[in-house]
């Protein structure tokens, strides 16, 4: 079944040079990127979390799981921080992109989390297993 409806990413804790990076990025793929605030009206398909040190992810999380209670969790992190990235899939989340790598990595993984979108399944870059495609909705 095909959906004329556009895909939509949440970015949480991201600065203004992340978030015009990332709408750019998205954009291209046709997800609209949203910022959190009062204007935010619907349920995100999937959540980016924005964390430079392990003491910001529980508050991001638990953010993340209020907007979205069955999308896939992203987290962004600088640079390749193995330790921070281990942090961020054992309390849930879904995949981690490291900042700085390339951003086919993270068109491909977008594409992987958000298969309908496509109407494909891609294997996931950022070494997360993909959410099953069961359609829980």
């Amino acid at each position: 079944m095909e959906s004329s409806r556009t895909a939509r990413a949440l970015l949480l804790g991201g600065d203004a040079s992340l978030s015009s990076l990332l709408a750019d990025v998205l954009g291209e793929l046709g997800i609209a990127l949203e910022l959190d605030g009062p204007g935010l009206e619907a349920r995100p398909d999937l959540v980016l979390m924005h964390v430079e040190r392990g003491e910001g992810i529980h508050r991001l999380l638990a953010r993340a799981r209020e907007l979205t209670r069955h999308g896939p969790l992203i987290v962004l992190v600088p640079f390749a921080d193995e330790r921070l990235v281990q942090l961020a899939l054992r309390l849930g989340a879904q995949d981690c992109f490291a900042l700085g790598r390339p951003l086919e990595e993270l068109r491909r993984m977008m594409r992987a989390h958000l298969p309908d979108a496509w109407g494909s399944t891609l294997t996931s870059s950022g070494g997360a297993v993909p959410p099953s495609s069961g359609d829980d909705s």
